[in-house]
């Protein structure tokens, strides 16, 4: 990723970040200014290498100036990555056209199947046969970018086995809950969603194998979480580099040790990216769980440095506050992250 498309980037998200945070607010010219530029689908489907880290590198980019944008990002992306790796054919091939383009906007409701494939508890949304694919009912717990005509993904139950679909926010039986206020990342259309008899074609099922599916992308997924959270905690130390001119320097031991973390952090996340098939799935786990803490525990001592400046709503140490405190329970949660972990021991 050049250094001139992450100065343009930044720029562009900056200027947008208070007004994203908003209660009006909307990522979808975000989306819209990097599908103009070819930045949406980058590394898709592929297993590491430039394309992966260029992505990585954008996402924390843009989760340094609105996480709420990067998370919308990752969210679009993950979309092209499960159409990438999924059957192909012009139904899908058209969406990945459009979703490149930020024309369309991608949902990843997938969470339900990490979970179910880890054995935590299975997918809610069941699945009958019909004559010409599928008919789907039961929730979606959470997902975000459900604007309308959103392309979501989902995992369903099908009898003993498991499926990949796609489905899309508006078509009959797909009802999206009203989005109710969060501490932050309105802006990004995060609700539940209800599914009532909903009958896809065949040509929507992406896989109908989701142990192969979770694997095959969970890298790439927990590659680019990690993404922005090292983008929210490095730009939180940032901040608290500049603070500590007007603050007490005994913070500055804090501040310098959490770079280091940050700094290694970020090297690490580089490399996993380079090939997703190089090191087991814990690596993933552990760093990603490893970058929420940081990102948490940066944004903190960022609000700390500020002292009183940093309480107020509208600065971007309170945002960024309010932001991290997401990234604990951000599916994969933390909980989950640790009981994966423990149960691969």
């Amino acid at each position: 990723m050049s250094t001139g498309t992450l100065t343009e980037t930044s720029a562009f998200f900056a200027e947008r970040a208070a007004h994203v945070d908003s209660p009006d607010g909307d990522v979808r010219p975000g989306l819209e200014f990097l599908g103009a530029r070819d930045l949406l689908g980058l590394g898709a489907g592929s297993d590491g290498g430039p394309g992966l880290v260029a992505a990585a590198e954008l996402i924390e980019a843009v989760a340094g100036e609105c996480l709420s944008s990067a998370f919308a990002l990752w969210a679009h992306r993950m979309v092209l990555e499960y159409l990438a790796r999924g059957r192909s054919g012009p139904l899908t091939g058209e969406l990945a056209a459009r979703l490149r383009t930020g024309e369309l906007t991608g949902s990843t409701a997938m969470a339900t199947a990490l979970r179910d494939v880890a054995g935590i508890e299975p997918v809610p949304v069941r699945a009958e046969p019909t004559a010409t694919g599928l008919r789907l009912s039961g929730p979606i717990p959470w997902a975000s970018n459900l604007f309308p005509g959103a392309v979501v993904v989902l995992p369903v139950r099908t009898g003993e086995g498991r499926a990949v679909v796609v489905v899309r926010v508006g078509d009959p039986g797909v009802t999206v809950a009203p989005a109710r206020p969060l501490l932050a990342l309105n802006g990004t259309a995060s609700s539940s969603a209800l599914l009532s008899d909903v009958d896809v074609l065949g040509a929507a099922v992406l896989s109908t194998d989701l142990a192969g599916f979770v694997a095959a992308f969970r890298p790439t997924f927990l590659v680019l979480q990690t993404a922005f959270c090292a983008g929210l905690a490095a730009r939180s130390l940032d901040e608290a580099e500049r603070g500590l001119a007007r603050a007490d320097a005994e913070l500055a031991d804090d501040v310098a040790e959490h770079r280091r973390s940050a700094d290694a952090l970020r090297a690490r996340l580089r490399d996993l990216a380079r090939d997703t098939r190089a090191e087991p799935a814990t690596a993933y786990i552990r760093l990603r769980l490893a970058a929420a803490r940081l990102a948490v525990a940066a944004s903190r001592l960022e609000s700390t440095v500020r002292g009183g400046a940093g309480y107020l709503a509208t600065s971007g140490t309170s945002r960024r506050l309010r932001e991290a405190a997401f990234l604990p329970i951000q599916a994969p949660t933390e909980g989950h992250l640790r009981w994966e972990l423990r149960h691969s021991a």
